[in-house]
């Protein structure tokens, strides 16, 4: 039979909803916590540059599609090949002969 100490441990632990102490790594601290998945899901929105191909693809009449990254990037080469510092035609680099 059970000890007092044991029993009223027992009815703690129901009360509170806690564990028994084990001295064992259960990870309950880690499933207790709320899940985050729907907030990383709304914040790191998934691109839209795949699906604006995909349909650049299907259809002639879909307009163009450019992010602003390759926007800023083409933006960026333009005022570096003004100032003579972009990069070198195709054959015409260093180690061309």
């Amino acid at each position: 039979m059970a000890s007092r100490a044991a029993k009223i441990a027992l009815v703690a632990r129901e009360v509170f909803g806690t564990l028994p102490n084990r001295g064992v790594r259960t990870g309950l601290q880690f499933l207790k916590k709320p899940l985050t998945g729907a907030y990383h899901a709304r914040f790191y929105m998934e691109p839209i540059e795949p699906f604006a191909r995909k349909a650049q693809r299907a259809c002639s009449l879909v307009p163009l599609y450019t992010s602003e990254l390759q926007e800023r990037r083409l933006n960026k080469l333009r005022v570096l090949r003004q100032r003579g510092k972009g990069p070198p035609k195709k054959g015409t680099g260093k180690k061309s002969k």
